[in-house]
């Protein structure tokens, strides 16, 4: 009786797919063709935890809020279908297909210590919310993994890959829209109709609309073009491999055209990330179709001859700004597996700071500038040459040697404080506050600066390898072995990232005046915000998906077009962690991945499951 009871529990949860139909995919319909084009300018007032790294009280959020706020009602739609269908189909599935523990139980760890890191975070209200412009803490994270979770149940019940492709499709044509028009400087978020598209009324009167980037570069909706990067190298191999593969000849150009329109935006971007996540899915696709490439050498050689005259022609049509970067790409390569013995601080023109409490000490190349307070109150500057200079004034520019410098007095706790900014070069790179209590290093906002020297693991002279990226990682390092089983808390990364450490940062950006928001890594940034047990369990999941997508289409002599279907996504998947070597996660993109990853496994499950069946009979 009980076993009945099962089966007509089964065979109501399949009728009743059948009736909701398209409807089971709603949900990844909007997150891989609609969320990801939304654009909308929000004022988002900023918390004071946040407000010590900004420097101004709210911040314009064009890419993310919007984004982050859709997809957080098409999880409450998730959740909704997995109540009607009294989740007995993903029950069903777990008794099925056994494999499918691992991911489950990664997914649990994964969510498990990604909670643990919001509620021991010391920043909460960042980890639950997510950071200026990002979004991405505790609520988006549990979103994420509640994407991939549905994509792969809502397969497994019900495989129609159309639901996936066409709005991908439709993302792809619409990016490469609008990243024609971006590529060649006429950007139409820029324009005086596009502006009225994504800024309300009351803020278009405020000034013109920039990017903070320079022209040129395609970004699509996606934030920025880095992020393009990651997007593109997911869709070209995706689409590509389905136009080879597939077998419908209005589906292969149909995906061609596709695989053509990604690979320009890719190229557009210029991301360097976007190009590496690139190549390691072609190495990939190269062992995946071995065989079938070999059985047709000319038709391959042909494809190839025509993309390399297709980026041949892209590049030379934009006066070589689509390969730009593909040689400080080689030379980073080059400097990251050669030594170096470079001390940065040879490097830049201040050496060492030594502040005390009634004195500041700059160490130069040459010099040594001490900063004190006479008997007045007056502060007083002191050259290595025994030269003093006292301070003309309240609010003056003045010089000490060849030292330039401002002095203001402003109201601190209604007290008149000097505050003198030192010159470096033609900008002011350190403010100091001479408190009555002591001297202290202080930012835009004259908040104080816990100035230091941070640790730093490895990069040792590279510090400006891949846009200063060798900078971030050797001083994230340290915090990632801070945080190897309970992290510092989602999208809290600028807040434990060392901002004090304001001399490796005028080697890395020759600017002190930068807030490091992100490590531009994927996997320091799991670590970090989540924790290393989270990151594990994150890599456990890639991992084991990408040596079963080995397993199951590397060398084949033939495909069906299921077995097609799962080498593109597993390929896609493969190019955005490749990228995300040198990207971060963010919400243009990541649901995105999530949603295509959930639905790979589920391919693989159905494509294990045929090859048994076929091997039985």
């Amino acid at each position: 009786m009980a076993k009945k009871n099962k089966g007509a529990a089964r065979n109501n949860a399949t009728a009743r797919s059948l009736k909701l139909g398209i409807g089971l995919f709603v949900p990844l319909i909007l997150v891989l063709g609609v969320i990801p084009l939304i654009v909308q300018m929000q004022l988002v007032p900023l918390p004071a935890e946040v407000r010590v790294f900004w420097t101004q009280d709210s911040a314009a959020d064009f890419f993310s809020y919007y984004k982050s706020r859709l997809l957080l009602f098409t999880a409450i739609y998730m959740i909704c279908v997995f109540g009607y269908y009294k989740v007995q189909g993903m029950k069903d599935q777990l008794l099925q297909n056994k494999s499918l523990y691992l991911y489950f139980g990664a997914t649990a760890v994964f969510a498990l210590f990604a909670l643990l890191s919001t509620l021991f975070s010391d920043y909460k209200g960042i980890a639950v919310w997510g950071g200026p412009e990002r979004c991405e803490g505790i609520v988006m994270i549990l979103i994420y993994l509640l994407i991939m979770l549905y994509a792969m149940w809502a397969y497994l019940h019900k495989p129609e890959f159309k639901f996936i492709l066409l709005p991908l499709g439709v993302l792809t044509l619409i990016t490469g829209f609008l990243g024609v028009f971006q590529f060649w400087g006429h950007d139409l978020f820029t324009t005086e109709f596009g502006q009225a598209l994504i800024i309300p009324e009351v803020y278009r009167s405020q000034g013109e609309l920039k990017m903070l980037f320079e022209e040129g570069k395609i970004y699509g909706t996606m934030y920025h073009y880095n992020y393009m990067g990651s997007f593109g190298a997911m869709m070209v191999p995706l689409f590509l491999v389905l136009a080879l593969f597939l077998k419908e000849r209005k589906q292969q150009i149909f995906c061609g055209v596709l695989a053509v329109v990604a690979l320009f935006v890719l190229l557009g971007s210029t991301s360097r990330a976007g190009i590496i996540g690139l190549v390691l899915a072609a190495v990939c696709f190269l062992i995946f179709f071995a065989r079938k490439l070999a059985q047709h050498s000319k038709a391959t050689l042909g494809c190839v001859a025509v993309l390399v005259l297709f980026v041949f022609v892209v590049n030379m049509a934009t006066g070589g700004l689509a390969l730009a970067r593909i040689p400080s790409l080689l030379n980073d390569m080059k400097a990251m597996v050669s030594s170096s013995d470079v001390d940065y601080h040879n490097e830049i023109p201040v050496r060492n700071i030594d502040i005390q409490q009634d004195k500041a000490v700059f160490t130069m190349q040459d010099d040594t500038l001490t900063i004190q307070k006479n008997s007045n109150h007056q502060p007083v500057f002191t050259a290595g040459d025994g030269q003093t200079v006292t301070a003309p004034g309240e609010d003056c520019s003045f010089s000490a040697g060849k030292y330039k410098m401002e002095l203001q007095y402003l109201p601190v706790n209604d007290v008149k404080t000097p505050f003198l900014g030192i010159y470096v070069g033609d900008s002011i790179e350190f403010i100091l506050g001479l408190y009555d209590d002591g001297f202290a290093l202080v930012d835009s906002r004259m908040n104080k600066i816990a100035y230091e020297e941070a640790p730093s693991m490895g990069f040792q002279g590279k510090e400006k390898l891949g846009s200063a990226r060798g900078y971030i990682w050797s001083r994230s390092l340290p915090v990632l072995m801070d945080s190897i089983f309970i992290g510092k808390g989602p999208d809290t990364f600028f807040a434990e990232f060392p901002q004090g450490d304001l001399l490796g940062k005028l080697y890395a950006y020759d600017t002190t005046q930068m807030i490091v928001d992100k490590p531009h890594n994927l996997y320091l940034q799991i670590g970090i915000n989540e924790g290393g047990i989270a990151l594990l369990a994150f890599l456990v999941m890639m991992i084991a998906y990408v040596v079963d997508s080995f397993r199951l289409y590397a060398l084949r002599k033939e495909y069906t077009a299921q077995q097609s279907i799962g080498a593109a996504v597993s390929l896609a998947v493969i190019g955005y962690l490749g990228a995300g070597f040198f990207n971060d996660s963010i919400v243009s993109v990541a649901p995105i991945f999530w949603a295509l990853f959930g639905v790979g496994v589920a391919i693989n499950q159905l494509n294990r499951r045929q090859a048994t069946e076929l091997t039985e009979e």
